[in-house]
């Protein structure tokens, strides 16, 4: 029943705003909600990142994974992170809804909304730098391509800069029972040259739902009330 809601809103919000609902017969259907899977990343998290033949870290970008420590993680504050993130976390509900001009995504994960913008190519003057850019896709074949820019600098997760370039390709398996994510990214300020995260699988289940995410201060939740001293003893 939520499922049934959570569309007839954005139906009855589309008759409003213009958006069209029918999607070109032509391109594969992709709207649904997924449980998304983890794309692994060659480059570690945190700490652990270091040069190698598939993670072409530099030496800045090394530098500013170093200052991303668990005890100034913005997600213990509830405060979401960049869209790297979003990319490599554990897996919770993806709803994608497909139009004609538009791809949009929502993640139950802090409840982010993405817009991938299929009538344009470029972001518009004066864009701002945010957490998960400006998105402009296009279909390639039967293969979603979602190239984002504008990106807020990051130091979590993966190291991004204002000038890092993330393209994504969505793609049904042979027997159309997963959704398949490509993902490349190119910031030639903390990498030498572009690199690959590994494949994840998004498996369509029609009896989800985005659920409201709540999220509360969790410091105290992990590490007590006094996070300072957890660690000094660590």
């Amino acid at each position: 029943m939520a499922r049934k809601l959570h569309l007839l809103a954005f139906f009855v919000g589309s008759v409003f705003t213009g958006m069209p609902l029918i999607v070109d017969a032509q391109v594969p259907d992709i709207s649904g909600v997924y449980r998304s899977g983890r794309a692994n990343t060659p480059c570690g998290r945190d700490a652990n990142m270091r040069n190698s033949p598939d993670c072409p870290v530099n030496e800045l970008g090394l530098q500013t994974a170093a200052t991303a420590t668990a005890e100034n993680d913005p997600g213990l504050e509830c405060i979401a992170d960049g869209l790297s993130r979003q990319f490599t976390r554990l897996p919770r509900p993806m709803e994608i809804i497909q139009t004609d001009d538009k791809v949009i995504f929502h993640y139950e994960y802090f409840d982010v909304w993405r817009v991938a913008h299929l009538d344009r190519d470029t972001a518009p003057p004066q864009t701002p730098q945010t957490l998960t850019g400006f998105s402009v896709g296009r279909w390639e074949g039967d293969t979603l391509v979602v190239e984002t820019s504008h990106l807020l600098e990051n130091a979590h997760t993966i190291p991004t800069s204002d000038q890092t370039i993330t393209v994504e390709r969505y793609r049904w398996n042979a027997d159309r029972s997963v959704l398949l994510l490509d993902v490349e990214i190119t910031d030639l300020v903390y990498f030498d040259a572009p690199f690959r995260l590994g494949t994840a699988e998004f498996v369509p289940n029609p009896d989800d739902y985005i659920a409201q995410f709540v999220c509360t201060n969790q410091t105290d939740l992990f590490y007590g009330d006094d996070i300072n001293s957890f660690f000094d003893d660590n």
